[in-house]
C-alpha cells in the first residue's frame, strides 16, 4: 500500500477538519473531493495496483467525524440507514453475488471482464468467468456508495448541511468547468505535465483529440467520465435554478458548466444535455402550475440566444459550424454504426446473456464490463439488484410530491426535490456508459441529501453533539451560503 502526495495532503485537510471543522465542511470537503477522478489517494500494490480514490479517502474522514468520542451524530445513523433501506439491500445483495456468482458460475459463461490480467484485450475479447480481484474492488465501491449516502443524509439534517450543499456545487461547478478549459488549452504546456501529476490513479489515459478538436477532460482519465460527473451537477444547479434557489448564482455556474459540457466532444454529454433538456420540456407541458414563469422566461431567452449565436457562427464561420455538426453526428448518430459502438453494444448485452445463464441472479458485481447501468445490474445483481435499485429511485424522487417536479412546498422540500430529481436525471449518460452496477458518489450524495432534506419540519433548534443545529428547523434559520447570499424563498 502506497499513500501518494494526494493522499497527504488529503489527510492534512481531513484531520484539521476533523479537529476544527463542522459536519457541514465535512460534507463539502468530500463533495470537493469527486473533481479529482483520475487521481489516486492510495495505490493498492497488492490488489492488482487498485486504487482508493480521493473522494473514497474523505469518506473516511467524514465517518470519523459522525463517530468521533463525544459526538451525538450516532443518534441520526438509525434514521439515516431506515431511509436509505432499499439501498442497502441493493449492497449487501451485491456484495454475497460477488463472490457467490463467479464461483458458482465459473466457465459457465465468457465475459470481457472489467480489467484483463496480463493484457489490454482486443474489441471483442472474452475469456471465462471466474473470480477476479475486480469483484473484491466493485464490493468496496458498493459499500462506499452506501456510506456516501448515509453519511450525506446525516450531514443535511444538521444545521449548516443543506447550505454547504449548495455553495459547494456552486464552487465544484466553476472549477470543473476551469479545469476542463486549462487542460484543453494548456494542452502541450507545463499545465498538462501537472495534470498528468494529478492523474496519478491506475486508469487509461484515452487520446485527448478528435478531427482536430482538443477533447475537455481536466483532472479525469477522459472525457466521458469528465462529463459524467459534471453532468451530475449540473443537473441539481439547473434544478436549483427552476426552484428559485439562489437563482442567480446556481444558473450561473449551471450555464457555465453546460456550455464547456457542449464542446467536451464527449458522446456522455450530449446524451445527458440531450436526455435533460426533453425532461425539462416535457415536465413544464405536464406541470405548468408547477413552473415558474420568469424560469420559464429565462429559460426561453437562453434558447433564443444559442439559436440567434448559432446562426451568426454559420454566417460568418460556416467551416468551423460544419466541423461542429460534423463531430456531433459522429458522436451521436454515427456512433452506433463505429466500431466503438458494436463494441459497447456487445458489452452491453452481456449482462443480458448473463442474467439468462445465471437464472435471474446474476453473476456478481465486477465480474464483467459492460456499457450500460441497466445491462450491468441485470447482469450483475439478477432479478433482486433490478428491484431493490428501482425501489431506491422511487423512494429517491417521490413521484407524487410536487417538489419533485417543480417549485412546490418549502425550501426544504424545494431543495430536497432539486437533489432528487438530479439523481434520478443524472443517470442517463450512465445508461450508455457505465462500466459497473456500481452507483457514483455524486448519485449517492444527492440521494442521501434528497431523502434527507425532504424530512425537515419546523420545529424549534436541537444542539448536536458539537453544536451544530438541527436542520429540523424554519427555513430562514438556515446560515447563509456567503456573505450577502442566503438560500432564501
Amino acid at each position: 500500500m502506497t499513500v501518494t502526495f494526494i493522499g497527504l495532503i488529503m489527510a492534512a485537510i481531513g484531520l484539521l477538519l476533523l479537529i476544527r471543522g463542522s459536519l457541514a465542511g465535512m460534507l463539502a470537503f468530500l463533495m470537493l473531493s469527486g473533481m479529482m477522478g483520475g487521481s489516486a489517494a492510495i495505490i493498492l500494490t497488492a490488489v492488482g495496483g487498485s486504487s482508493i480514490p480521493p473522494a473514497q479517502f474523505a469518506l473516511a474522514f467524514i465517518w470519523l467525524r459522525m463517530v468521533i468520542p463525544g459526538s451525538r451524530f450516532l443518534d441520526s445513523l438509525g434514521p439515516a440507514f431506515k431511509e436509505n433501506l432499499w439501498l442497502i439491500v441493493f449492497v449487501v445483495y451485491g456484495l454475497v453475488i460477488a463472490y457467490v456468482g463467479p464461483r458458482l458460475f465459473a466457465g459457465q459463461i465468457n465475459v470481457t471482464p472489467l480489467r484483463f490480467e496480463g493484457g489490454d484485450g482486443g474489441l471483442f475479447d472474452t475469456s471465462p468467468l471466474m473470480p477476479t480481484s475486480q469483484n473484491m474492488t466493485a464490493s468496496v465501491y458498493l459499500i462506499g456508495a452506501l456510506l456516501t449516502a448515509v453519511a450525506t443524509y446525516v450531514a443535511c439534517i444538521y444545521r449548516g448541511g443543506a447550505n454547504a450543499l449548495v455553495k459547494t456545487a456552486v464552487v465544484i461547478a466553476w472549477f470543473h468547468s476551469i479545469t476542463g478549459i486549462m487542460g484543453a488549452v494548456g494542452r502541450g504546456t507545463p499545465i498538462e505535465t501537472f495534470f498528468t501529476l494529478l492523474r496519478n490513479a491506475n486508469y487509461t489515459q484515452h487520446n485527448q483529440a478528435y478531427e482536430g478538436f482538443i477533447r475537455i477532460n481536466g483532472i479525469f482519465p477522459e472525457p466521458s467520465s469528465w462529463a459524467a460527473f459534471a453532468f451530475s451537477w449540473f443537473v441539481f444547479l439547473a434544478e436549483c435554478w427552476y426552484r428559485s434557489i439562489e437563482p442567480k448564482a446556481t444558473g450561473r455556474a449551471a450555464l457555465l458548466l453546460g456550455l464547456v459540457m457542449f464542446f467536451s466532444t464527449s458522446s456522455s454529454a450530449y446524451v445527458g444535455l440531450g436526455g435533460y433538456a426533453l425532461f425539462f420540456a416535457a415536465r413544464i407541458a405536464l406541470f405548468p402550475t408547477l413552473a415558474s414563469h420568469s424560469r420559464i422566461k429565462e429559460a426561453a431567452i437562453i434558447g433564443l440566444a444559442g439559436a440567434v449565436l448559432t446562426a451568426i457562427l454559420l454566417a460568418a464561420l460556416p467551416a468551423f459550424t460544419e466541423a461542429i455538426g460534423e463531430m456531433i453526428d459522429d458522436m451521436l448518430f454515427a456512433k452506433a454504426d463505429s466500431e466503438s459502438g458494436r463494441q459497447r453494444l456487445f458489452w452491453a448485452l452481456q449482462g443480458l446473456d448473463s442474467f439468462v445463464v445465471s437464472w435471474g441472479l446474476g453473476i456478481g458485481p465486477g465480474s464483467f464490463r459492460s456499457s450500460s447501468l441497466a445491462t450491468a445490474i441485470i447482469g450483475s445483481c439478477g432479478v433482486i439488484g433490478v428491484v431493490s435499485f428501482v425501489a431506491y429511485l422511487l423512494a429517491v424522487f417521490e413521484p407524487r410530491r410536487g417538489s419533485s417536479w417543480g417549485a412546490s412546498g418549502s425550501l426544504a422540500a424545494r431543495l430536497g426535490g432539486a437533489a432528487a430529481t438530479a439523481a434520478v436525471v443524472s443517470q442517463i449518460p450512465s445508461l450508455v456508459a457505465a462500466p459497473s452496477p456500481v452507483p457514483t458518489g455524486e448519485f449517492a450524495i444527492l440521494a442521501g441529501a434528497a431523502l434527507a432534506l425532504r424530512r425537515v419540519k419546523p420545529r424549534n433548534m436541537q444542539q448536536g453533539g458539537d453544536g451544530e443545529a438541527d436542520a429540523g428547523i424554519e427555513v430562514e434559520e438556515l446560515p447563509p451560503l456567503r456573505r450577502g447570499w442566503r438560500i432564501s424563498e
